[in-house]
């Protein structure tokens, strides 16, 4: 006991210090709350909290995804459920659209066409299904889009016409059938680019070597002044032969 005694009166004399040196004790150590246990609480709100549930598609983002996916079996159950052929996405990109740049299937394109489908309504960005078309190098596409009186010559937002996509994109065999069905060949887009320049600048030499030949204009400048010569990537031999 005598020494319990003198344990207990030593400690007193150190709280006793502490107080009158005007220090504080040292707080207990806190343990961090585990990073896991608090996604669990973000996520498991029980039954006070709002509890987020992913929203289901509607008919008609069911239908567009089966478009996308030339899926022609979701595509019939989506339009026999109600909905609409003549649905859009949020970039306003119709079915024929999707049906040109992502199934990339003329069937499909047709068919679609067949109930109905304008073929020639532009998305947000102003491109028309012959736009993505000739982009992607889809042939047999563009030859139905134009058969059926798509616009040739066509304008996005940035000016650009479907030749221009072309172009940039070297499919020359495309180019052929756009020019064969009056294209203009010197069309310039917000910047002053012409599908020879945009040929030129990537190196698409079977592309600037077909523009060449069917009458591109050489001599026209982009808005800094540059002409397809100036523009030219080393590679593109055809291009660096111009005269100016």
């Amino acid at each position: 006991m005598p020494l319990a005694r003198s344990l207990a009166a030593v400690a007193a004399l150190v709280v006793l210090a502490g107080c009158q040196s005007g220090t504080a004790p040292a707080p207990s150590p806190t343990v961090a709350p585990s990073p896991h246990a608090t996604r669990a609480r973000k996520f498991d709100m029980g039954g006070d909290g709002e509890v987020r549930k992913p929203q289901p598609y509607t008919l008609e983002q069911r239908l567009l995804e089966a478009v996308r996916q030339n899926d022609r079996a979701s595509i019939t159950r989506a339009v026999e459920l109600g909905a609409a052929l003549t649905s859009k996405d949020d970039l306003a990109r119709s079915t024929v659209l999707l049906a040109t740049l992502d199934a990339g299937d003329l069937e499909l394109v047709r068919w679609l066409h067949e109930q109905g489908v304008p073929l020639d309504e532009p998305d947000a960005g102003g491109r028309t299904a012959l736009s993505f078309a000739a982009d992607t190098g889809r042939l047999p596409i563009v030859q139905y889009l134009l058969e059926q009186g798509a616009a040739v010559d066509s304008r996005d937002v940035q000016q650009r016409t479907p030749l221009l996509h072309a172009a940039g994109a070297d499919h020359p065999d495309v180019i052929a059938f756009l020019l064969d069905h009056h294209a203009d060949v010197n069309a310039r887009d917000q910047f002053g680019d012409t599908p020879l320049i945009v040929a030129c600048g990537k190196g698409n030499v079977a592309s600037a070597t077909l523009l060449i030949a069917r009458g591109a204009d050489a001599t026209v400048a982009d808005q800094e002044g540059r002409t397809a010569k100036q523009r030219s990537a080393p590679e593109a031999a055809p291009c660096l032969a111009l005269p100016r």
